[in-house]
């Protein structure tokens, strides 16, 4: 592909790509963000399950309610910490400094842009993986289906060298776990894989609650929590309809 597509806002942070959400001076200020022992982050790369995963955190850290998840959007609940939308009134650094603890906040950063303090608190860093090849087709259908990414029009395969050559936004996913795993001796790292969501596996897997310290949970409130239709279907597909409507989280 000659022309590399240009995203809006489109510009380069100490070697990694971003689009106009987010902007060099919430970059800035994502590095000062004041952590908490008690925070849990939720590490991605995009479409990676990220939503999924952030929907059965927060609601094992909130005993499972449903009533308040279903009723306000999870980038509310569990902020989009270098997100900012000035439209949807989303900025993610306003929406978790006065949050009550426990925080669950959601990043796609590498270490080295990541909160300086993240290396320096007792919280907790959940690192999201999925099969590279799974992610990269539903990164190419989301970079078609929404315009935060300024109306794609490309090919497939113009996408996957996008892709390859480190063109797309966030583009540090092939070192993501190399770099976590790096300082896993400092921080409180549970490695997940987003095929392990799977509701089967998760009921026979206390990771999840024992990892958070929701020990005492109910097997059948774990159920509801990590079942497909209550997680999955519901509360991603209704923030995947915002996605659509120029929203990107």
């Amino acid at each position: 592909m000659t022309d590399r597509h240009v995203l809006p806002g489109q510009h380069w942070y100490e070697g990694v790509l971003f689009f106009g959400y987010s902007p060099p001076d919430i970059l800035d200020a994502v590095k000062h963000f004041e952590v908490r022992d008690d925070d849990v982050f939720i590490v991605t790369y995009p479409k990676a399950g990220t939503t999924w995963m952030q929907e059965i955190v927060w609601l094992i850290l909130s005993d499972g309610d449903f009533e308040r998840a279903s009723k306000q959007q999870v980038y509310f609940r569990s902020p989009f910490l270098e997100f900012k939308d000035d439209i949807l009134n989303e900025v993610g650094l306003d929406l978790a400094n006065p949050m009550p603890s426990p925080r669950v906040i959601k990043t796609h950063l590498p270490v080295k842009l990541a909160p300086t303090q993240l290396c320096q608190k007792e919280c907790k860093v959940v690192v999201m993986f999925r099969n590279p090849k799974d992610l990269c087709v539903s990164y190419y259908h989301f970079y078609r289906s929404s315009s935060s990414f300024g109306n794609f029009k490309g090919t497939w395969t113009e996408f996957v060298d996008m892709f390859k050559d480190g063109h797309d936004i966030y583009a540090v996913k092939l070192d993501l776990k190399r770099i976590y795993w790096r300082i896993v001796d400092n921080l409180q790292i549970l490695i997940a894989l987003s095929k392990t969501l799977e509701p089967e596996y998760q009921l026979q897997n206390q990771k999840p609650t024992s990892w958070s310290g929701r020990v005492s949970m109910t097997r059948t409130r774990k159920s509801r929590i990590t079942s497909r239709r209550s997680v999955g279907r519901s509360c991603c597909n209704r923030i995947n309809r915002v996605n659509s409507q120029n929203v990107y989280s």
